[in-house]
């Protein structure tokens, strides 16, 4: 009886950790990873939420999981499949952040501005601190031609991360859009601060002081846009209507066939 006992014992346990499976996963044809608890090594099938062995929690896990298959997907160019497994996750898991910020530049990608617009507001609601999503939103409201949201997202970059270059950047050029003219500037002077090879923010100084009608500054600055830029083709031009009005005819000319020689040479690389 003793040895009936011990081998009903040992039939149940193995019964007890034999790996759950479903239909939909003996079906599934898409790639498919190993998940194992981080504890105690056992494997584990997709819908389990718990180590049938040592009991940890897992869905963190399978969600990491099936974020690294959206990767993978992407790695290999297969955008489509890569944005289908974002949109599965988010439909068991709405407020993950990663997959709402990944899923939101997939939308941004592909032109559907107000989906991808949805995505990063989602994911900055539930990390209000992730400045990277604020970034991205600013950016697809830039695109959208909302100048004042876009200004806005910016604004909480800098808020987050005081020195953060390229959110001064976005920030000046949205600012610039909206004829805040003043505060564009010192944005612009910022982003140079801390990223000198901006140049095309010393282009768009350049303009601010074009249209206040300070040549000399304007023509400083647009000559500093061309240091490593020599032949940019609209700091050639501004600065051939600079020379023009001066009386400088000669001049003017010459950088406008500057202009003109650049301009072609983009045309045939390109």
């Amino acid at each position: 009886m003793r040895q009936v006992r011990l081998a009903m014992t040992k039939t149940k346990t193995k019964k007890k950790l034999a790996p759950k499976t479903t239909k939909a996963a003996a079906q599934s044809t898409g790639p498919q990873l190993t998940l194992r608890c981080s504890r105690c090594g056992r494997q584990a099938a997709e819908p389990d939420k718990f180590c049938a062995e040592c009991g940890l929690f897992l869905r963190d896990a399978y969600l990491d999981h099936r974020l690294l298959l959206a990767l993978v997907e992407e790695k290999d160019g297969h955008s489509r499949e890569a944005r289908q497994q974002l949109e599965r996750l988010l439909q068991a898991e709405p407020n993950h952040v990663l997959a709402n910020h990944m899923l939101g530049t997939f939308y941004f990608h592909q032109g559907t501005l107000d989906l991808a617009i949805e995505r990063y507001q989602q994911a900055t609601a539930v990390a209000p601190t992730f400045v990277l999503a604020h970034y991205d939103l600013g950016v697809a409201w830039y695109h959208r031609g909302n100048m004042p949201e876009a200004i806005r997202a910016f604004r909480r970059c800098l808020e987050i991360d005081p020195n953060y270059n390229a959110a001064h950047y976005r920030l000046a050029v949205s600012l610039f859009h909206a004829g805040q003219l003043e505060e564009a500037s010192n944005h612009f002077k910022q982003s140079i601060a801390l990223t000198p090879e901006y140049l095309m923010a010393h282009y768009h100084i350049g303009v601010i002081h074009e249209r206040r009608g300070e040549m000399e500054g304007a023509e400083r600055e647009f000559r500093r846009s061309l240091d490593e830029a020599v032949g940019e083709v609209s700091s050639l031009f501004h600065l051939a209507m600079i020379r023009r009005s001066q009386g400088d005819v000669h001049g003017a000319d010459d950088l406008l066939r500057r202009a003109h020689e650049f301009g072609r040479a983009q045309s045939t690389t390109s």
